[in-house]
């Protein structure tokens, strides 16, 4: 799905391997921790994809996903930009914070390859401003509908829209991602955060930016 702040969300959806979550990431092992992100969703889905960090980038496909543990996963969508969670369509899906809707509705007209056709998917970009100062965007992809308008302010839990599969999709479910503002601009990186002894390569690229742990006591929802 092409996204206003470059966020993107990958067609199709694949098992995790063992290797995905296999270090129980949490906010004790984050490299950083803001929490500022309550549930997206209530109760728990099946999670397909990850966030890929050896690069959340079209242009960088190198056969596998790098984990947030850092383990490579060669089961799953390449390039991944965020997280997607497996969940029948229609499933409330709420805003994580307080924020104002950046973009609400369908995204522009692309071509998907595995469907071999033009699509469009159904969105919703909020922006959150961090006590920190910093503002975030979260990224809710392939909706079935959308129940906020561009422009307006809405509490955490506002039920923002609902699931579904539209867009470059082959089967009901969530695609989550988060951006970071950094020096004026929006760069992608986990909600998760880092949970590896070495450098997080995403962090270390030209293009990207250091992920954080943003979820609240609680409030992250399960990689297993």
């Amino acid at each position: 799905m092409a996204c206003a702040v470059a966020l993107g969300c990958a067609s199709g959806l694949t098992d995790p391997s063992a290797a995905s979550a296999a270090c129980g990431p949490e906010s004790t092992s984050a490299n950083d921790v803001l929490p500022i992100f309550g549930r997206p969703f209530a109760g728990a889905f099946p999670i397909g994809n990850f966030f890929d960090h050896d690069k959340p980038t079209d242009s960088d496909a190198n056969g596998y996903v790098l984990t947030l543990c850092g383990a490579r996963d060669a089961k799953q969508v390449d390039g991944h930009q965020g997280y997607d969670w497996r969940m029948p369509e229609g499933t409330p899906l709420f805003a994580v914070a307080d924020a104002v809707v950046l973009t609400a509705g369908l995204e522009p007209p692309h071509f998907c390859a595995p469907l071999n056709r033009t699509v469009q998917a159904l969105r919703v970009q909020l922006v959150h401003t961090a006590p920190t100062g910093e503002n975030y965007v979260s990224v809710y992809g392939h909706l079935s509908r959308v129940d906020v308008q561009e422009g307006v302010s809405v509490g955490e839990g506002t039920v923002i829209g609902l699931s579904g599969n539209t867009g470059c999709s082959g089967t009901p479910h969530l695609h989550f991602g988060v951006a970071r503002n950094v020096a004026g601009h929006y760069v992608l990186i986990d909600p998760y955060g880092w949970h590896s002894p070495v450098r997080d390569p995403w962090e270390l690229d030209s293009r990207g930016a250091a992920s954080v742990w943003l979820w609240k006591d609680g409030a992250a929802p399960s990689l297993r």
